[in-house]
């Protein structure tokens, strides 16, 4: 267990982002040691004008568990020999990655990738295949749908989500980024029927967090954001991509209904939470949101019990700011995280 100590509500969410919600350093380390080998391989057997990390992981995004990385090769197809076929290229990707010795595994192609399994390693490296336009921004990825007799490719924004998610980030002085961590952890804690697509809980709160200064505040305006964006008939706009691209589109009326229910249960006991003002009681509150791991006395008494023994804890809720030391406490007013 960490020998930090946790004072206030504040404390115990930094603390859960780092412990629990950030994926462990030693699986960063494990990547950053891997994925450019994987890249060389790619590049040795193909034509590639570029490459670079995209998804979750090059979003710096990833949340518990590093699970997969996703690659993308921007292949030179000057003379359009990998457009005439999504499936023909995504095999070539596949006979180059079993030449490095750290794949254990190529598997045959799904729609947009070809997944690597590793040697020694839990998690996989996807990686996608894409030609760039010469008129358009954005790049023409895989669709090998067999099963719809689908060989073609159609035009993504991979970069231009990276760049929205690093315009967000420096815009809310680096928030963002760990609070996307935090709410994709929430997400997770349904491991059977998580509540929304890791992607569509990220784009919700890249359009709900306002001006949000701190974690506790970014979940809120999370969950206020998601529960009126779940609404039927809503659609969320794809970040970084232009006008008219949706992550939830093909959501049906039946998985936005249970999204928003699970959503909404989350969002009043997260309304609950803040409203508490006595930090320890606050932090059990905020754990029936994020489960155990989330610090409490009861469940992380050497994080927190010492500290709120101490008397310098005070209470961070909603608009409530106060000590415990000076036999007072002063009320700041709150402020609305209501979506626009």
């Amino acid at each position: 267990m960490s020998s930090e100590t946790v004072k206030t509500v504040a404390d115990a969410f930094k603390w859960f982002e780092k412990n629990v919600a950030r994926v462990d350093d030693g699986d960063n380390r494990d990547a950053k040691g891997v994925h450019p080998e994987i890249r060389k391989a790619v590049c040795a057997a193909m034509p590639v004008e570029h490459h670079f990390l995209s998804g979750s992981y090059g979003r710096r995004v990833q949340a518990v568990k590093l699970k997969d990385i996703d690659i993308i090769v921007v292949l030179d197809d000057e003379d359009g020999e990998f457009y005439r076929s999504a499936y023909d290229t995504l095999l070539l990707v596949q006979d180059a990655i079993r030449e490095c010795d750290l794949v254990r595994q190529a598997r045959p192609p799904s729609v947009r990738s070809v997944k690597a399994f590793l040697h020694d390693y839990e998690f996989h490296i996807d990686i996608v295949p894409a030609i760039r336009p010469q008129a358009t921004e954005g790049l023409y990825l895989t669709r090998n749908i067999p099963a719809e007799q689908l060989n073609d490719w159609t035009m993504e924004y991979p970069e231009q989500q990276l760049k929205a998610c690093q315009d967000k980030n420096k815009a809310t002085g680096g928030l963002y980024v760990p609070a996307t961590r935090v709410i994709r952890a929430w997400n997770q804690r349904y491991p059977t029927a998580k509540p929304l697509r890791s992607y569509h809980a990220e784009a919700l709160l890249y359009h709900g967090i306002g001006d949000a200064d701190t974690l506790e505040e970014a979940t809120l305006a999370f969950f206020d954001h998601a529960y009126a964006a779940l609404a039927p008939g809503r659609l969320t706009a794809t970040p970084g991509a232009p006008a008219g691209r949706y992550v939830d589109e093909r959501l049906s009326a039946e998985d936005r209904a249970t999204a928003r229910e699970k959503v909404e249960k989350a969002r009043k006991k997260a309304q609950a939470a803040a409203d508490i003002e006595d930090p320890g009681k606050a932090m059990e509150a905020w754990a029936k949101v994020f489960g155990d791991k989330f610090p409490t006395p009861s469940t992380h008494p050497d994080v927190v019990e010492a500290a709120l023994r101490s008397g310098t804890a005070f209470a961070v809720g909603a608009g409530i700011r106060g000590t415990r030391s000076s036999g007072s406490r002063e009320l700041i007013p709150g402020r609305s995280w209501s979506p626009s």
